[in-house]
Parts: C-alpha cells; structure tokens; sequence
C-alpha cells in the first residue's frame, strides 16, 4: 500500500526555523511540485500566474526565522489563491445571473407586412408542393416534413438514395420556380 503525500505537509529536509527564508531557494527546490498541485486544483489555465501570485504573497516572509516549514506556507499560500479565485468567479456568475421573471423578454414580432408575405409565400409552396409528381411529393415530404435522412427513404420508398437525391433536387426546383427564383435553395436544406 502506498502512502499518501499530502503536498502542504512539512518537507522534512527543511530546517524549522534554524536559517533565513530564502525565496529562490523556496522557488528553485518547490516549483515543479507547485505547478502540479496547482493544476490538480483545477488551476488549470492560469497555473503560472497563481504561481508567481503566490511567490509574491511569499516575498513578505524573505529573511524571516519565523517560518518552519516554507513549503508548507507555499501550498497553504497557493490554496487560499486558487479559493480566492473560485469565489470571485462564483460571485461574478452571480453578479450576472438575472432572473426570468425580473427579466424583460426581447422578442421581435414580425411587422404584419413580413407577416402577410410570410403567408403568402407559404402558400405559394404549399401550391408547389401539392402540384408535384405523387412519389416526388413524398419523398420531400418525407425529407421536410417528417425529418426522415435519405437512406431511411429509400428504404420505406423502395428506391435508391441516388433516387431520392433526384426527387428532392426537382422539388426544391419547382418550388423555387414558383416563388419566381426569389428564394436560394439553402432555405430549404
């Protein structure tokens, strides 16, 4: 069985206490370790930052006696930034949250103008549709309408899917010829 290693306990080849905290010393033995500690507590895109965070929050401690355990005040340090961190985002989030109800709803309605050619052109493809060929007719209908994809109508038509290409190119054809080609094809891909 393996034992855990929890990355702020003590380094016990550190001196409590018996020489002067020295920062690059802390940096150059304790960096990579940090990194690492960092990116497991999900620091993960600004893992530097935090890191260099937390060397400044240590330069305070240069020189002192007081400290027994830099590396443990190193992840203690990078910790608190990372918590710190989290709740300033949490608190943004909520800062930005509005409620529904309290929340005026930006709906544009169509003018009765765009309304009434709206209808008019619905009717014109519905005119379209109705005058196709009866197996042309199902295929789109089956396209558009029920959602189906090409090989699942050629299979409950009985044709190919090539075929089904072709009933759907002509349909599409007759009804942008109806709307007088005002309308790209796109529109009812």
């Amino acid at each position: 069985m393996s034992a855990i290693i929890d990355p702020i306990a003590a380094d016990p080849t550190e001196q409590c206490g018996a020489e002067p905290l020295c920062l690059n010393d802390v940096i150059r033995r304790h960096h990579h370790a940090l990194v690492r500690f960092l990116r497991r507590l999900g620091a993960l895109e600004d893992t530097l930052d935090v890191a260099q965070e937390t060397y400044i929050r240590m330069m305070k401690y240069e020189g002192s006696r007081a400290v027994s355990s830099p590396r443990s005040l190193l992840f203690r340090i990078a910790a608190n930034l990372v918590a710190d961190s989290g709740r300033a985002a949490q608190a943004r989030r909520s800062r930005d949250h509005v409620e529904l109800e309290n929340a005026e709803a930006a709906i544009e309605l169509p003018s009765a103008e765009r309304e009434a050619s709206a209808r008019q052109e619905l009717e014109i493809l519905a005119a379209a549709v109705a005058a196709l060929p009866p197996r042309c007719r199902e295929v789109f209908l089956l396209s558009r309408v029920d959602g189906l994809t090409y090989p699942e109508i050629a299979v409950r038509c009985g044709i190919s899917v090539k075929m089904v290409e072709k009933h759907i190119s002509r349909a599409l054809e007759a009804c942008i010829a109806k709307l007088g080609g005002r309308v790209s094809p796109r529109r009812f891909v």
